[in-house]
């Protein structure tokens, strides 16, 4: 191990510092922390359960519900997609998360049908 003009074991390293009076971990920095599961779980839950009220009920439902249904659906894709952003830092996840979720609540709201969604998704593929 290599520090400036020093040429040492990690143990001789660790000792100098330590003999000198300071401390490694002051100078050493911490990877960040992932993102707990629970901040993905709680989202998808909470876009699943919005999906499945708005596919069961859709036709039942008054225009404040289906509103309110709608910003839960779209709030909880935005929540997820943002978390799966922040645990796993890759881009294409985020990405197909965030069509994914949007592509959901429009089908599941009969905005979009099914086809529809196929031959979007088809058109972003190109």
């Amino acid at each position: 191990m290599k520090l400036g003009s020093f040429d040492g074991t990690v143990e001789e390293a660790k000792d100098l510092f330590e003999n000198n009076g300071l401390n490694l971990e002051d100078y050493l920095e911490k990877p960040p922390s992932r993102l707990a599961i629970k901040f993905l779980i709680a989202p998808a839950v909470v876009l699943g359960v919005s999906l499945l009220i708005m596919a069961i009920f859709a036709s039942q439902c008054s225009q404040a519900t289906l509103t309110l249904l709608y910003l839960l659906g779209f709030s909880g894709g935005t929540w997820l997609t943002v978390s799966t952003q922040l645990r796993f830092k890759n881009t294409l996840a985020t990405f197909a998360v965030a069509i994914g979720s949007l592509l959901m609540v429009l089908v599941a709201s009969g905005i979009f049908s099914p086809k529809d969604a196929a031959e979007f998704i088809k058109e972003i593929k190109k």
